[in-house]
């Protein structure tokens, strides 16, 4: 699954001041991400969030991925990113442990 899929099925906001950063409209806050991404062929990984009252769901896509907060109302706050903010933000949240920056580049071949 690709992020422009997701871009394509529901109505997304660039978030002010980025590139490559959505967000769903608030309407929508009640659409889980299971729903949200309507496909088996995706893990969905989940932890804790600093905030006790909401916990983080992370899903991987071909070129980027979703990040998702679930509030303890069962709402959520879904952010679609691409590839490098997707990486940024799981290193601003702690569930990556290096720098995007720092990241080996996967399109390299090994000598």
């Amino acid at each position: 699954m690709k992020v422009d899929e997701l871009l394509k099925r529901f109505e997304w906001q660039q978030i002010p001041n980025t590139t490559g950063r959505f967000t769903l409209q608030k309407q929508d806050a009640r659409v889980s991400v299971e729903s949200l991404l309507d496909s088996t062929e995706v893990e969905i990984k989940q932890y804790p969030s600093a905030h006790p009252e909401e916990l983080i769901h992370v899903v991987e896509l071909e070129d980027g991925g979703l990040i998702s907060y679930e509030r303890k109302d069962a709402t959520f706050i879904h952010t679609l990113n691409s590839l490098n903010m997707f990486k940024r933000k799981q290193w601003e949240l702690g569930i990556i442990s290096f720098s995007p920056r720092q990241a080996p580049d996967v399109n390299q071949e090994n000598p």
